[in-house]
């Protein structure tokens, strides 16, 4: 009896540690936009920027507290993502005539609209 019950505090204790598991995001790096716009988490997941833009492409934070690449074409980089991080980006190389950037994109701790 006592194994049994042993048996099922691991395996109900395994099914929470899976759900509390950080999971992993992809953003595809375009040429004019990032796909999602934005990124639905939790601090702790991994986000992963994937280049499929064909060009080189550098990424800043809006507050500049964070800077990814150049990436090459096809190049990915992955981050953690904390509480902590700014989460607005832009493509540092994509600046509108009035000086805003013209392509943005950002990662939210809110709950996804689409479930």
């Amino acid at each position: 009896m006592k194994r049994a019950i042993f048996t099922g505090t691991v395996v109900t204790a395994l099914i929470f540690a899976t759900t509390a598991m950080a999971a992993e995001h992809n953003i595809l790096i375009l040429p004019d936009t990032y796909f999602p716009e934005t990124t639905y988490l939790n601090p702790g997941d991994t986000v992963k920027f994937i280049n499929i833009s064909g060009d080189e492409h550098t990424i800043i934070a809006a507050n500049e507290a964070w800077t990814i690449g150049p990436l090459d074409a096809e190049e990915e980089y992955s981050m953690v993502v904390d509480s902590e991080i700014e989460r607005t980006f832009h493509n540092a190389n994509a600046i509108n005539s009035d000086g805003t950037y013209a392509v943005t994109g950002d990662i939210s701790f809110d709950a996804s609209p689409v479930n």
